[in-house]
Formats: C-alpha cells, structure tokens, sequence
C-alpha cells in the first residue's frame, strides 16, 4: 500500500464505510480500554490507532492514545489535540443507550493515566507515524505541543498563509484619488464627523483583497456591505475596467443567502446610485458556499472549483462566516481567484462551527478583548486620508503588516433601540464572562414575563429578554407552551385554509423554539411531539398523525444540489395553490422567492417547531424561546446562549434553571487549534493609540 493509500483511509472518520475497522474482534490495548471505558475514546477510534500502528509499524502506547485523541478531536470540533491541556479540558458526553447522564464523571476522567507532556512530545517526534513539519507522507503532524491528523494540518498551514496574503498585499490601489473617494462615502454614510467604523470599513475593502467585518447582531454588517459594494462598483466604472465586477453573496446555507441578498435589495431602496451601479447591485447573485464551489456526484467533501479552477467572480462576499468550519474554509478561499476580494461578515461571539474548527473567532483574534483596531502605520496612514482623519489615535498601532489590517469590528449595536434588554444582555453576554451575574440580573428584572410583544408609539417593537425559572414557578413550562401555542396556532390555521405559501412561511418566522440538544427531556424531539399533540387538540383539522402533513414546519437536514436544496433551509407542507388536494412543500429562495416542490422528492428532513441552537445559526426571528436542560451539561456554554438570545429581533424568552443558566455563562466554548497562533502570534506592538 502506498503512503497516499493509507493516508486516505486513516484520514476517513471511523466507522465512515471502506477500509472502517471492524465492529468486534481482539481485546482492545489494555493502555487504550481505559480511555474507551471512560467515555474519552470511541471503540472505533481506539482500532483506528491500533490500525494505523499496525500500517506503520508503531506499537507505543502513548503514540496510538495520541492518534486515537487526533481521530477524536473533530468530532468535538477540536482541529488538533494540545498535548499540553487534554487531560484537564477533555469532555465526555452520554453514549447511544447509555441514559440521560453523564458516561463518565469527572473524577473517572481524572483518575486516567495520562502520559506528561514533555515525555509524550518526545515519543511522539521519534516515531515514524509523525513529522514536525513539510510534506512527508506520515499521517500526524507535531507541531510543538499541538498534534494534528495531517490534512488538518495542511488545512491550517494553508488557510494561514492565504489569509495573511490577502491581508498584508494592497493590490487593489484606489481607482481614484482620496478626495474623489472620501466624497463617494460622504455619499454612502454621510460627511464624517468622527471616526465611523461603517465607514471604515468600506475603506478596507477598497485597498485589500481580505476584508473581515466583524459585529454582534444589529451592529449593522449587512447595511455596511452594501454600501461596500456600491463603493467598490463606483470605483471600478470610474477606473478602467472593461466590465462591471462580478460579485456573489454566499452563505453557509441557503436562509443566510437568501437573508443577506433581501437585506441587500432592502439597502438599494434607500440608496441613491448611479444607474449603472444599482443595475450591477440589482444582478447580485445569492448562494451557499457549498452551491458556489459546485458539489460533485461522486465526493462530498470535493468540489469542481479550487485554485486550478477559481469561482468566476471579482468579489465573494460570506454572511454567517462564524459557521464555516476549517475544511469548508480553507477550500472556500482555495477558490477565490488570487486578484478577486473575499469579504467575510461575522459574530465571533457566537457558536462556531459544529465541524472542525472555529475559524472566524480565530481570524479575529483573543476573545474578550474588545471591538479593539490595530493597524500597521502604513495601512493605518492610508486608511485616514479617507475617513476624515479620525482614525489617528483610536487603534492599536502594530510593528508590521498582519491580518489586523483587514479587520474592522463594528461596536454599536443599531437593531436595538436604545434601552433594549436584547441588547444590553447580549453585550453583558460578550464581556468574556466578567458580566455573568449583569446578565442574569437583566434576564431577571420584573415585567409582564408572558405578555405579548408591545407595540411602541412610533410603531415600532420593545424587545424583552426574560429568564423562567422552574424551581421558582413549576408552572412556567405550561405557561410557555401556551405561549408557544399562541404563535404557532396562526400557521398552521392559514396552511389549512390554503393561505398563499409566502404568508404561511411568514408566520412561521415569527417565532421558533430553540433547544440546547436534540434529544432527551426538554430536547427538540420532546418540544416537536408536545407542540404536535397541543396543536392537533387546539386546531380543528390539524392532523399530525400523517408523515406529510399541511401546516408541518420542515428542516432540510441534507444537501441536494440537483433540487437545490440545503441543510439549514426551512420550508412548511402547503396545500398546492395551482392544484388543490396535492401536497407540496413551499421554501423561501434567494434567486425565485417562493418555491414548491413534491414532499416525496424532498432529501433528509426534520420537523422543526423546535430545533437545536446550533441548526438556528444563520437565522431570525421576531421571537425566540430557549430552553435549557434540566441538569447541568457541557454543551451549554456562553456561545450557546448568547447564539440563542440574539436570534431574536423582538423578544427570548429562557426556560430553564437560574444556577444552570449561570454555569453556562461562565464556561466559553475552547476548541483546540493553532490557526489564531499562526495569524496573531508575531510581533505586535502595542505602542499607540486605544
């Protein structure tokens, strides 16, 4: 077998089909049955190592427990092991079959013979199944106390050295001179009359062929993108282009796409434009990013698009870039042609990917440190002749060049009024855990707690967030289900008298149900059947008892390029307006607004009047209901609740524990990687401005 053949099946996730060890067979390593007993390792992962020991002919303990942790850590999210911190930071999560609890506690976890470092780095460098570096065929990279499966590796390696190019090389110069520019934006954002980070912003995409956007909900990224690209279509018809700038808005799934190409059409309606411009911005195509790259029959994780083959466009534009995992990044920006901008929009502070990686987060730098700027002088001096010179003393100054100059994190929440709850609890929330007790003491203040929505004096909405305590109130969980009730009751009443599918969809944004885990008490699957059996005795004619139902809200769970369907999109079973009697499934789309499909020719799907936390990425709601597990778990942490809360435009609603809730708080989301490292980590200095 050749190095490329036992690479690509130690590489295949355990259990994945060819070349998948089998299910039984000889005792397992006595040195690895612990690791398996305590819930730490899969059987599966444990003969992956014994496998890939036996391919290289490597039979140490501590070397086969560390490729069996490489083969775990994806399935955490971690993109490496850190030697240095897996025996005091690893988790263990409940086993198919094995109840609600816990598999392994603590203590059982603790009590593991875990290997020390320093010894364990050093058997490591000397076995044959491991390199420090280059491009040798072994299959585990170390990289000082970091271990990686080796396509993580080139992942990392090669989405590092993409980003900081792109960063650090101003290829773009201005199509115009400085003046011509500051006078567009004065168009764009009004004259300047202090440093205006919108502003900003559009600047950097102007210069860079990297920008990175990064802001909490409401803090205005999809208003500032389209003034973005109007700057950059202004500037090209003003140079010499030959031809208007292709330019693609894409996202991880297809509601995000479709959000972010509204959104943009919504900013064309208030913008006054050239002609010419807002005929190109008019023509903007939306896309998932797994649509952009063209998926292939025959591979899931290959696409017809990468650095051979470039996306045909001049500017890429990522909505919701916090859910791109490490692989579906580094081969997104694979793609993008060396000339073309790539502008990446964000929230660090919400949950990353539930794939390897938290890319976004780690392209931004040190959690808690703030909506901070830091720019090189050279970028900082460009960057202040056009944004009215208000840029001079209020950032960090760094010693070089680096990914900081691509970056502008925006810091006024403007979806909230001021005053709002929503947004003073999600920017207690982002305080890096220093605001846990601020935050439960804003859930926490006395109103109506149930009450509907009010509608203020210049119509627009107050935005409530609440926290329901069941040990203070038992009854609360039957007072939010009503409230529940209430709101859903509406849809599935206008899907059974044949409401246009549009208005159905509509409704059924209004609120969703958002649960810390799939299944298990207070699950998705629990809140599913119990709004089910509630609805079909509250609304006559409504029959859940069918698998296709009219009024069934549905999650699409897997990707199908032929229907153009993707995991993430929502849709609701309609009667079919063209042909009464004839079921269909109605979906909102970026490129054709409403569309209806035959529901037996719909890929994997779910019903979805709850769904988890982490499927909600990407989504609105004018209101959202949280709730927490019953007992304490490591899958609520600070990323969770916060992704949760700023669901919401209107109002959340938090079912669950006070002590539950806090504990969450204060335990943010630690994924194992060296991206960030490799980006921040060279001299910085801290010399000026702040």
């Amino acid at each position: 077998m050749t190095p490329s053949e036992s690479q690509r099946r130690i590489d295949a996730p355990p259990g994945s089909g060819d070349g998948a060890p089998p299910r039984s067979g000889p005792a397992l390593l006595p040195e690895l049955a612990p690791f398996v007993a305590a819930g730490v390792l899969t059987t599966a992962e444990a003969r992956w190592a014994e496998r890939l020991g036996g391919i290289g002919g490597e039979d140490h303990p501590q070397v086969l427990l560390a490729a069996a942790l490489a083969l775990r850590g994806p399935r955490y999210g971690h993109v490496c092991v850190e030697l240095d911190r897996i025996a005091a930071h690893v988790a263990v999560e409940p086993q198919p079959g094995s109840g609600q609890g816990s598999r392994s506690d603590a203590a059982e976890v603790d009590t593991l013979d875990w290997p020390a470092t320093d010894a364990w780095r050093a058997t490591l460098t000397a076995s044959p199944l491991t390199r420090s570096g280059g491009d040798a065929a072994t299959p585990l990279v170390l990289a000082g106390s970091r271990l990686y499966l080796d396509r993580y590796w080139r992942y990392e390696q090669r989405l590092a050295t993409a980003l900081e190019d792109r960063a650090t090389t101003a290829e773009h110069a201005q199509a115009a001179p400085a003046a011509a520019v500051g006078t567009w934006l004065d168009e764009l954002f009004g004259p300047a009359r202090e440093l205006d980070r919108q502003r900003l912003a559009a600047a950097v995409a102007l210069t860079r062929r990297l920008t990175v956007i990064a802001g909490g909900p409401g803090t205005g990224k999809t208003y500032t993108v389209a003034r973005v690209l109007a700057l950059l279509h202004r500037a090209a018809l003003a140079g010499t282009a030959d031809r208007p700038l292709r330019v693609v808005l894409v996202a991880p799934t297809g509601k995000a796409a479709a959000r972010l190409q509204e959104s943009l059409r919504e900013a064309l309606r208030t913008l006054t434009l050239p002609a010419p411009v807002r005929a190109a911005m008019e023509r903007t195509p939306a896309s998932t990013i797994h649509r952009l790259l063209g998926v292939t029959p025959t591979s899931s994780t290959r696409f017809r698009h990468d650095h051979r083959r470039p996306v045909p466009y001049d500017v890429v534009i990522v909505d919701e870039a916090s859910m791109v995992s490490l692989p579906l990044m580094a081969k997104l920006v694979d793609a993008v042609d060396d000339p073309a901008r790539l502008i990446l929009l964000g929230d660090r502070d919400q949950l990353a990917s539930v794939e390897a990686g938290a890319v976004f987060g780690d392209i931004c730098g040190r959690a808690g440190s703030g909506p901070v700027l830091r720019f090189s002088p050279g970028a900082a001096s460009a960057l202040d002749e056009v944004v009215g010179g208000y840029l001079e003393g209020a950032h960090e100054v760094a010693d070089r060049p680096g990914i900081w100059d691509a970056i502008v994190r925006l810091d006024r929440f403007r979806r909230f009024a001021a005053g709002s709850e929503l947004g003073a609890v999600a920017a207690a929330i982002q305080s890096s855990g220093t605001e846990v007790e601020r935050v439960i003491e804003l859930l926490q203040a006395p109103t109506s707690e149930l009450s509907p929505v009010a509608t203020t004096a210049d119509g627009g909405r107050d935005t409530a967030a609440r926290l329901l305590d069941p040990d203070d109130d038992p009854a609360v969980s039957d007072h939010v289900t009503e409230l529940v009730l209430d709101r859903y009751a509406p849809v599935v009443r206008l899907a059974l008298a044949g409401a246009p599918p549009a208005e159905v969809l509509s409704e059924l944004a209004s609120l969703r149900v958002l649960c810390a885990r799939r299944r298990g008490p207070d699950g998705v699957e629990d809140w599913n059947r119990r709004i089910e059996r509630r609805l079909s005795e509250a609304v006559p004619g409504f029959d859940p008892g069918r698998r296709w139902y009219v009024g069934r809200p549905i999650l699409i769970t897997r990707n199908d390029a032929a229907l153009r369907l993707y995991n993430g999109d929502v849709g609701v079973i309609v009667s079919d307006p063209e042909q009464p009697g004839r079921l269909v499934a109605a979906f909102w789309t970026p490129e054709a607004g409403v569309r209806t499909i035959s529901p037996a020719r719909l890929p994997a799907c779910e019903t979805t009047f709850a769904m988890t936390i982490h499927k909600s990425q990407g989504s609105q709601f004018a209101e959202v209901v949280i709730v927490l597990t019953p007992e304490p778990s490591p899958v609520l942490t600070r990323e969770l609740v916060y992704t949760a809360l700023t669901r919401a435009s209107r109002r959340a609603t938090v079912l669950g524990r006070t002590a539950i809730l806090r504990a969450a708080l204060a335990r943010p989301v630690q994924r194992a990687s060296g991206l960030q490292e490799r980006l921040w980590a060279t001299a910085v200095g801290e010399a000026g401005g702040g």
